[in-house]
């Protein structure tokens, strides 16, 4: 790949979206006090539902101004701002079209799901909530692909090893999601406690991997190491 040069800006969006990614899901937990089946659930909450719609809508802001690299026609199909134009609009689905009021794990959001007193754009619809799935799988499964696939082009970079791990671990949290929602269809495992809250564990073990392979391609050790050299 030829040697391109970023802008301040673009280092400084990476590092926001790892920030992002890493504390989405425990603001979230912290915020309402109590794990829900899935991140997405957070949305039924008051409070935690103006977190969850931020910090996605920043997301879904900052993927979209992200430019990166250009693509290099000799080894590459897609571009740097192909991929976080498709997560970023991915994100914006996920804020818009959330998902079912149902199995929340929660009985207040149990109570506003009987009575159908939705937030905002909540609903109890089907073919919305398949929507919101996939929006939410292509969202994660972008910023995987950007991890393993984009962040790797420099072969000296010696970060490249963990930007890899990071991209595996988003692609197989998603594998797991949809691995376990047929043993749930099949009705396999459902009493165990773990079975209620694995999207949320798996969507976590997803999106924290991506946010740290953003901060440290967002060169945020060098500016923990400047700060140091500087300040300290």
């Amino acid at each position: 790949m030829v040697h391109q040069e970023l802008k301040n800006s673009d280092y400084r969006i990476r590092k926001l979206i790892g920030t992002l990614g890493l504390c989405l899901p425990f603001i979230l937990l912290i915020v309402k006090g109590q794990l829900l089946a899935s991140i997405s659930h957070y949305y039924y909450c008051t409070l935690s539902s103006l977190f969850f719609i931020i910090i996605l809508s920043a997301f879904a802001l900052f993927l979209i101004s992200y430019k990166g690299y250009k693509k290099d026609p000799a080894t590459e199909v897609i571009s740097d701002d192909f991929i976080t134009n498709i997560g970023g609009l991915a994100a914006l689905i996920v804020v818009f079209v959330p998902t079912q009021c149902i199995g929340s794990t929660s009985a207040s959001i149990d109570l506003i799901c009987e009575r159908k007193d939705y937030p905002l754009f909540g609903h109890d619809n089907m073919i919305k909530n398949i929507i919101h799935i996939i929006s939410a799988a292509i969202f994660i499964l972008s910023m995987g692909w950007m991890s393993k696939y984009k962040f790797t082009r420099n072969k000296g970079d010696i970060n490249n090893k963990l930007y890899r791990i990071c991209g595996n671990i988003v692609f197989i949290s998603v594998g797991l999601i949809f691995f376990m929602i047929i043993l749930e269809k099949l009705e396999i495992g459902k009493g165990l406690w773990f079975f209620k809250y694995y999207v949320f564990i798996f969507e976590t073990t997803a999106v924290v991997p991506f946010g740290i392979s953003w901060l440290i391609k967002g060169k945020v050790i060098d500016d923990m190491r400047h700060f140091k050299n500087t300040y300290l």
